[in-house]
């Protein structure tokens, strides 16, 4: 079926897709981790902690939604700190958040293989057992 030129996605997010998707990509990897979490015996104090991160989160994500707002263009941090603190400011900042979601990609990674360990009883070798 082909689709037509004039049917496109609405470009528009309200305050609780713009929550939900700040909350997914904030605490999706941290979940990934749960299984190793648990096995150091952490135990209830992990849902404590989510409840209190999530707690602290809530001024910069209406914050970050209030710059959006008032300049609605792509680029997120790298383009509200360029315009506000000039390039080299922007430019670290875009720097930054390159490097934290490469991390935040590989703690992913980790997470799920892991849960796949899990299920699948593939074999898990730590770098330690060598």
């Amino acid at each position: 079926m082909a689709l037509r030129k004039s049917s496109r996605l609405k470009k528009e997010l309200r305050l609780l897709d713009v929550y939900v998707i700040a909350t997914g990509a904030m605490l999706s990897s941290g979940f990934f981790l749960l299984p190793g979490i648990a096995a150091a015996g952490t135990g209830p104090s992990v849902i404590l902690a989510y409840l209190l991160s999530g707690l602290l989160i809530v001024p910069a994500m209406l914050s970050q939604a209030e710059l959006a707002t008032a300049m609605p263009r792509a680029g997120g941090a790298y383009y509200f700190l360029d315009r506000t603190l000039g390039p080299l400011m922007g430019t670290i900042g875009g720097m930054g958040t390159w490097i934290a979601l490469i991390l935040k990609s590989a703690f992913a990674l980790i997470g799920m293989g892991a849960y796949l360990a899990l299920v699948l009883d593939v074999p898990v070798r730590s770098s330690r057992s060598q």
